[in-house]
């Protein structure tokens, strides 16, 4: 139901937005479409600039957004209330404006509970195999000996997930300091995966989970997580829940972090401190 929330949900503000300029231009009192404009537009200019700007975290609750979404429809229930009953369908546009915005920070943006089998600090990682850029298997085996970060991440489509990768990336010299590998984890395809590594010319792995099996070995899969329409171009709808995992050489967790909120991830700097210094 998520992934279909936030494409519909998109598409409304877009709508709201036509019809409210279209408002402006009709022989109404101009309160009611600018008012419903307002409460579509704030969230939308949210969503644009997520994608432009590409932050790696955001406030979890972005106030000034519900405030002016809020606002607006309050303009448009007072030019109802003021110059009649028809132009109740801006008020109508409002209220889903402000309403969808409240539903995505308060329930969209959570994230599922890890699983029960989720891995914790002081056990050791379960051994699992990937697949890399190139279509050739590589094991948690690989990692022995060697301080290991293991960022699981929900696909190129996010800008979020990107940001993520590009700030530990601007990171590299603490991650060097440590002799640690870094592996980037996704379900998406191996054209996806071979993109984003083009992006980032850094000594890390960008690695594949087939089918999401690892993450759902490790209990922080996340069903239905790409927004509808974008297996159009070549996402699977299943992802990994946004995580952080750092281990030491003898492969124990020192560090794990599930992100309970998709716009909310660790900084690199809380992180990286776990790294055991070499010897």
């Amino acid at each position: 139901m998520k992934r279909w929330f936030i494409s519909l949900y998109l598409m409304l503000l877009a709508a709201l937005i036509v019809f409210g300029l279209y408002g402006l231009t009709r022989p109404v009192p101009w309160t009611a479409p600018a008012g419903m404009f307002l409460a579509a537009v704030a969230p939308l200019t949210f969503f644009v600039w997520l994608a432009s700007a590409r932050p790696a975290r955001t406030e979890a609750h972005p106030v000034i957004v519900s405030v002016l979404s809020g606002l607006g429809a309050v303009v448009s229930m007072m030019a109802v209330y003021r110059y009649g009953d028809d132009l109740q369908p801006y008020l109508a546009g409002g209220v889903a404006a402000l309403a969808g915005w409240l539903a995505y920070v308060a329930w969209y943006s959570r994230q599922p509970a890890p699983g029960i089998d989720a891995p914790v600090p002081g056990e050791r990682l379960p051994e699992f195999t990937l697949i890399d850029a190139d279509g050739s298997e590589i094991c948690t085996d690989a990692l022995r000996g060697h301080n290991a970060v293991l960022l699981f991440y929900r696909g190129n489509w996010c800008p979020l997930c990107t940001a993520q990768i590009r700030e530990l990336a601007a990171a590299w010299r603490k991650v060097a300091r440590h002799d640690a590998r870094v592996w980037f984890i996704s379900s998406q395809s191996q054209k996806h995966t071979r993109e984003i590594a083009r992006q980032f010319s850094l000594p890390a792995k960008f690695l594949r989970d087939p089918g999401n099996r690892v993450a759902e070995q490790l209990g922080i899969d996340a069903p239905g997580a790409a927004p509808a329409g974008l297996e159009a171009l070549g996402y699977p709808a299943d992802a990994a829940l946004p995580t952080v995992i750092v281990i030491d050489a003898e492969g124990t967790i020192r560090f794990i972090e599930v992100a309970e909120n998709y716009r909310l991830r660790p900084d690199p700097d809380v992180y990286l401190k776990y790294l055991v210094p070499r010897e």
